[in-house]
């Protein structure tokens, strides 16, 4: 699992593969038996590949299955954030390597917004903030495509030449490296390593605020997801194995969704979730597995069209729903 999840855009898309780069940082290696990889932290290739191996499979087409359970904040200004709704999914799919060393992903996702109180999956949801009943939109993207290689694209990314969107990358220790390797925030301690993936930037909002008045916050969108992997650290280290099994966290600050109409009123949402890969999808609590089987079948089973485009969830809003009435 996970670089993805309930955002404006692909985040598979945000990264793009590259010849190797040297990095500035200077991180320890992990101590390590005879047969045991050691992975060297200040190179781009080796945080990608012990990257694929904990959050998805270095094997090509194996099916990966992921869980995440949580709550969703509401925080207005200056005020303590509020619970507001539960958020609870799962995800699928593989990771396919390419002849220059770098991953392509594909991957399908569904969340279901649930009641604080009771846990059950609501279809309606009523809003603190304008005493409104909102129609409950749950997460369902059919395709989250994107390429991960050893380097951050630096400017303009692929599919946007103009460069509207603005990002930065967790390579904290080589954030002075113009060529952005991929160099990311390993920590090992006794058994276990970790690992963060973290998105922050701004990026233009495909819900035009003239058009789409209470569904839009504004013309553009801050980004900020924080993921972390854990993973045990002999497994990631044992070069026998093409995955190791992981748990971890999903922090996101986000701008109101459409179907809260909320417009550019002040404020912003914060996520907060539990993950944990899966053997299957058979180990997904009761509730859930049996509201995806009765209203989003096809995210349970082991297909996906690798040629059908990428789309966000903002682009599934736009698609299934038409601009509210002001």
């Amino acid at each position: 699992m996970l670089t993805r999840f309930d955002s404006p855009l692909s985040r598979r898309g945000l990264l793009t593969g590259g010849a190797t780069l040297a990095a500035a940082s200077s991180l320890p290696s992990l101590a390590v038996g005879a047969d045991a990889i050691d992975y060297d932290w200040t190179d781009p290739n080796d945080n990608l590949n012990a990257y694929i191996k904990l959050t998805n499979s270095l094997k090509d087409r194996d099916w990966v299955h992921g869980w995440y359970s949580g709550l969703v904040f509401g925080m207005l200004p200056n005020k303590t954030p509020d619970a507001l709704m539960g958020l609870e999914g799962f995800g699928l799919g593989y990771t396919v390597r390419q002849d220059n060393g770098s991953y392509v992903s594909y991957w399908k996702e569904v969340g279901f917004y649930k009641d604080v109180k009771t846990n059950e999956v609501i279809e309606s949801w009523k809003n603190p903030y304008t005493g409104e009943t909102n129609k409950v939109m749950h997460i369902h993207n059919r395709m989250v495509k994107g390429f991960l290689g050893p380097r951050f694209f630096a400017s303009a990314p692929v599919g946007d030449p103009e460069g509207r969107m603005d990002f930065k990358f967790p390579n904290y220790r080589a954030s002075d490296d113009p060529s952005n390797p991929f160099v990311l925030n390993w920590q090992t301690l006794g058994d276990q390593t970790s690992v963060w993936m973290d998105f922050r930037g701004e990026v233009p909002n495909l819900l035009d605020p003239k058009i789409w008045v209470k569904e839009s916050t504004g013309a553009r969108l801050p980004i900020c997801e924080m993921f972390e992997f854990v993973g045990d650290a002999d497994e990631l280290r044992d070069p026998d194995l093409d995955r190791v099994n992981h748990s971890g966290s999903w922090i996101r600050l986000a701008p109101w969704l459409p179907w809260q109409m909320m417009g550019p009123a002040e404020g912003r949402l914060f996520y907060r979730c539990t993950t944990k890969s899966l053997n299957n999808l058979a180990e997904l609590p009761p509730n859930i597995l049996a509201y995806a089987e009765k209203n989003f079948p096809e995210y349970l089973v082991n297909e996906i069209d690798e040629n059908e485009p990428s789309e966000s969830s903002f682009e599934v809003y736009m698609k299934e729903n038409q601009p509210a009435k002001t």
